[in-house]
């Protein structure tokens, strides 16, 4: 896990949420130390709303275990509370600000690791139950997600994979370590649209140059990029002259957008060739 906050780049955006009493350093220490001695209070959910309580529970629970952090999130769910809430409203709020305590150093590298380890768990559990109403709106559309190169996937690129596949996109996020590799990806396979997970400095750069070589040698002559990711939370205004065709932050509007802006201009897709189109 790669930390770059203040001048150099930011991984993590102002936390989405104030929780009660961790307003300040000071504060959020106070928190943690309570915490580690004492039990999980999830409040009863009303409406099927989740309110600052219960992202503080959520936070709380991570910093203790996996058990602890599933138990909060079921509870939530069999109070009615809708899946796709749990991942936007409490788990995606959650991570942000733990990213934010870290990067702020209020809390330690082996904390903040160990907690967004279970949030990421937490969301491979979920995968299952997320993806059973899957419908076919999309009718098999393709994207490819890239992020960082050399890095693991980050969770939130997990979780708009997730929204994608939900809405019936064919997803693939392979691995790339070079801007080469995504070069050959995007040039070797048919992709209706291409999302890319910005999370530091030095990706807007890099994809700056990628993008103009990426449409050309694409076999979609009609491809969309789209972008989104954790840096835009701060400096949004970083991707001006990216190249792409839909700047986003929230995983299910990414999902509608990217479906209007690839149905918007119809275009013969891989699916529709044939001898007679082609020759």
């Amino acid at each position: 896990m790669d930390r770059q906050c203040g001048g150099r780049s930011v991984l993590y955006g102002n936390p989405a949420i104030n929780l009660e009493r961790t307003s300040s350093a000071h504060d959020v220490g106070r928190f943690l130390v309570k915490s580690m001695y004492s039990s999980v209070k999830n409040p009863v959910v009303h409406a099927g709303k989740l309110q600052p309580g219960h992202l503080q529970a959520l936070v709380h629970a991570s910093m203790l275990g996996q058990s602890q952090t599933s138990l909060v999130v079921h509870q939530w769910m069999a109070s009615g509370v809708d899946i796709e809430d749990v991942y936007l409203e409490g788990i995606t709020p959650v991570a942000r600000l733990l990213g934010q305590w870290w990067c702020d150093d209020v809390i330690d590298f082996a904390t903040a690791t160990l907690a967004f380890t279970r949030l990421r768990q937490l969301l491979f559990e979920l995968s299952p139950l997320f993806l059973m109403d899957a419908c076919d709106h999309a009718r098999g559309l393709t994207c490819f997600m890239v992020g960082e190169f050399q890095a693991q996937h980050t969770m939130g690129m997990f979780m708009l994979s997730e929204f994608f596949r939900r809405n019936g996109w064919q997803v693939r996020a392979d691995e790339c370590e070079t801007g080469d590799d995504l070069l050959r990806t995007m040039s070797s396979d048919w992709f209706d649209l291409m999302a890319i997970s910005l999370s530091c400095e030095r990706q807007v750069a890099t994809m700056r140059r990628l993008i103009p070589l990426i449409r050309k040698a694409s076999p979609n002559p009609q491809l969309k990029i789209i972008a989104g990711g954790a840096l835009l939370d701060v400096c949004p205004e970083i991707v001006t002259g990216l190249g792409v065709e839909l700047i986003t932050q929230d995983a299910r509007a990414a999902q509608k957008s990217a479906l209007e802006l690839v149905s918007t201009r119809p275009y013969i897709r891989k699916s529709d060739l044939t001898l007679s189109n082609v020759n």
